[in-house]
């Protein structure tokens, strides 16, 4: 119930930043906080088949942070993109 209720918050938030930053908006840094704290949660609760998968993720999220703080609009941009296909990948190759 927990990985769940983890997913389902991550996929919310990560929704949220993504929105930002299709209009070319700087990510809200406390959401991109929330991301962090939710991915690292999730690579907790992963599984051996795709653990890997959800520390990349978590990697990601946190340098999406380093570039919130550096305000690097064009940084978030690329991160945010490879947060969406890591993801992608992630719920293709491994399904619940």
């Amino acid at each position: 119930m927990e990985f769940k209720t983890t997913k389902r918050d991550l996929q919310e938030v990560f929704a949220s930043i993504q929105s930002q930053v299709e209009e070319a908006n700087l990510p809200d840094e406390a959401t991109v906080n929330r991301l962090v704290r939710l991915a690292r949660k999730l690579h907790q609760l992963a599984e051996d088949a795709w653990v890997d998968e959800a520390e990349d993720f978590s990697h990601l999220s946190g340098q999406l942070l380093n570039a919130v703080k550096k305000g690097d609009v064009e940084g978030c941009v690329m991160l945010v993109e490879s947060l969406d296909a890591a993801q992608t990948f992630c719920h293709r190759t491994f399904r619940e």
